[in-house]
């Protein structure tokens, strides 16, 4: 689980934001809350989501995470000259020749010293002209034992330095082949580190539908290779489509000639349905569900921008209480996402409601509803966002 994010100079986001998700110690106990495996005094949501008008910067913060995730993960697979990827600082001058900041709290199930912890991955990505455009200006990893932070291994661009728990001397060779464009993390678990490895199989079990980092990413053809794959997952599948789309029978994945091909079975048609035919409806669940199961079948998190597009409102909450589920999400799985439908804010209670606002000409603004003064706990956030009394509304005219 997600315990914190901090950007700074990353697409609309200027100044530094920071998203606690922490619950406060007097909010009363819920489904929707849940004690962090690493430390069972801090509480978080299972659920998270970004509300404003377009272009606000709702994707900006999952953009955020999802690029942090990448790097630390697969910049060993770039090119020993390219330019580092998906960071790109705030459009405005001031602003180019600084880095992109960003940094991630999070739970970890690895053990360090034979105790979980919290863990904190921070990159700073440069973008001046009289470097290495793009490349790696800090990157750091902390792990918190006792509640404190302490370093596990800091690099200010090509200097490094490795606490004891790293397990790695000063005068290894590997430290060698960490390019300027790449992550310790990526680069040693390509040689054999094991606590490298171990935290990229971790950070794995983050499933988004952003394009670029997941074998599925939204991509239909990707996603209809998954069920064929893994007819478990297609079994599944099926399980909830019968349940949630009472016209529906089965769906089936077969191999064709240009890649597989999803049919679909109805009550009362005397012939199989092509997916293109399919409403856009059940095509978007389609590809969601397996973002969503694996993330709750490892204890990942999943990232899903755009929750509400295509999907009716009415489902949504059915997707949240997967999460709250004590029996379905045994393993603290968490679910971060952005949506436009007002609706599902009273699915929400104000902890777990962050909002985006970018007034004209000023980047983004990120605040947490349930930080807002004199807002009480009540059965409509809805309304009062409608009027306006929480702000992140979009203005016409």
């Amino acid at each position: 689980m997600i315990h914190r994010v901090s950007i700074e100079n990353f697409y609309s986001v200027s100044e530094r934001q920071l998203v606690e998700l922490a619950i406060p110690a007097n909010a009363p106990d819920l489904p929707s809350f849940r004690a962090s495996r690493s430390n069972s005094d801090k509480r978080l949501p299972v659920v998270v989501g970004f509300f404003g008008p377009n272009a606000s910067g709702k994707s900006t913060v999952l953009r955020a995470i999802v690029a942090l995730a990448w790097f630390s993960s697969y910049s060993f697979k770039l090119e020993p000259t390219a330019a580092v990827p998906l960071f790109n600082p705030f459009a405005h001058q001031d602003w180019w020749n600084l880095p992109s900041k960003i940094s991630v709290d999070f739970d970890c199930q690895m053990e360090i010293g034979g105790k979980s912890s919290i863990f904190r991955y921070e990159l700073h990505i440069t973008h001046a002209p009289e470097k290495s455009a793009k490349s790696v200006a800090y990157e750091a990893l902390f792990y918190a034992p006792n509640g404190r932070f302490r370093t596990v291994f800091r690099r200010e661009n090509q200097e490094f330095s490795f606490g004891r728990e790293f397990g790695l001397q000063a005068h290894d060779p590997r430290i060698k082949s960490i390019r300027p464009n790449a992550s310790v993390l990526s680069t040693l678990a390509q040689l054999n580190h094991t606590l490298s490895t171990n935290l990229i199989s971790a950070i794995s079990g983050l499933q988004t539908n952003l394009q670029g980092l997941t074998r599925l990413d939204g991509n239909a053809e990707k996603t209809l290779s998954f069920y064929l794959k893994n007819p478990d997952f297609l079994a599944r599948l099926n399980q909830e489509l019968s349940r949630l789309d009472l016209g529906l029978e089965e769906m089936k994945v077969i191999r064709g000639d240009q890649g597989p091909i999803a049919t679909f079975r109805h009550v009362g048609l005397g012939c199989e349905i092509i997916m293109a035919l399919e409403s856009a409806g059940t095509q978007r669940f389609i590809q969601t569900f397996p973002l969503l199961q694996v993330a709750l079948d490892v204890g990942g998190v999943a990232i899903i921008d755009e929750l509400d597009t295509e999907i009716h409102p009415l489902l949504i909450p059915e997707l949240f209480r997967w999460f709250y589920s004590a029996d379905r999400n045994l393993k603290n799985a968490q679910l971060i996402f952005t949506a436009h439908n007002t609706a599902i804010l009273d699915e929400l209670e104000k902890e777990q409601v962050y909002f985006t606002e970018k007034p004209f000409g000023r980047p983004t603004r990120i605040f947490c509803a349930g930080d807002i003064q004199g807002l009480r706990r009540q059965p409509s956030l809805t309304k009062k966002y409608l009027s306006g009394e929480l702000g992140a509304v979009p203005r016409i005219g």
